[in-house]
């Protein structure tokens, strides 16, 4: 029987056992402050989730329990050698393979042709200063924390996200320019051929040529 594909979620949870036991309260709490609710959505509920599901396939176990004065006792979790393996592989296939994904952006960039040429501007703009303050300090935070001493390779994933928010940012200041110099021109006609819905003409195939060889 193969093996459960682990959520992200999971796959992080599987990491901060990798440092020691815990119990569930004490993994949010080491995710959050190791900033991975960037990555996923990060509350109790999920984390305990994640938790109950790990248990159920074997790849964690109860190691203990944790008093701490009059709080109520919590089960405390280690990683098994299966959930290493689990978390070893789910990570080279996380960095190895490209899924397809359909974020929002391009689906409202498929559309806004339909928009006037000055709200698609103004859409545009506001998204551009949206990115803009979002990442504004945060290159300073994370090339001090590296100045610091903390090894990049931990912060990779930080440095990728801002490389993709700067070469979104550069693609619309480019896309804006066009659009205020005439570049990108609002109002010229798709012709026939590129009409959406109509398919364009198709040239007729080499009689030598059989049903099957065509593309």
């Amino acid at each position: 029987m193969p093996a459960p594909r682990l959520s992200p979620t999971a796959t992080l949870v599987l990491a901060v056992l990798l440092e020691q036991p815990m119990h569930p309260y004490e993994m949010l709490v080491r995710l959050r402050k190791r900033r991975d609710d960037r990555l996923v959505r990060l509350n109790p509920g999920a984390v305990y989730h994640a938790v109950e599901r790990l248990e159920r396939d074997g790849l964690v176990e109860r190691a203990g329990v944790d008093r701490d004065g009059n709080r109520p006792e919590r089960t405390v979790y280690a990683v098994t050698a299966a959930g290493v393996a689990a978390h070893d592989a789910r990570t080279r296939e996380l960095v190895r393979d490209v899924p397809p994904e359909y974020p929002a952006f391009p689906v409202g960039l498929a559309l806004v042709h339909d928009l006037p040429r000055d709200d698609a501007l103004a859409l545009l703009r506001e998204r551009r200063t949206a990115l803009a303050a979002a990442v504004d300090g945060q290159r300073e935070q994370l090339d001090g924390a590296v100045a610091r001493g903390l090894p990049r390779r931990y912060v990779l994933d930080a440095y990728y996200e801002l490389h993709q928010t700067d070469a979104q940012i550069a693609w619309l200041d480019a896309t804006i320019a066009d659009l205020r110099s005439g570049a990108l021109s609002w109002t010229d006609e798709a012709s026939s051929a590129f009409r959406p819905g109509v398919a364009p003409d198709r040239p007729a195939p080499h009689p030598a040529t059989s049903a099957e060889e065509l593309p």
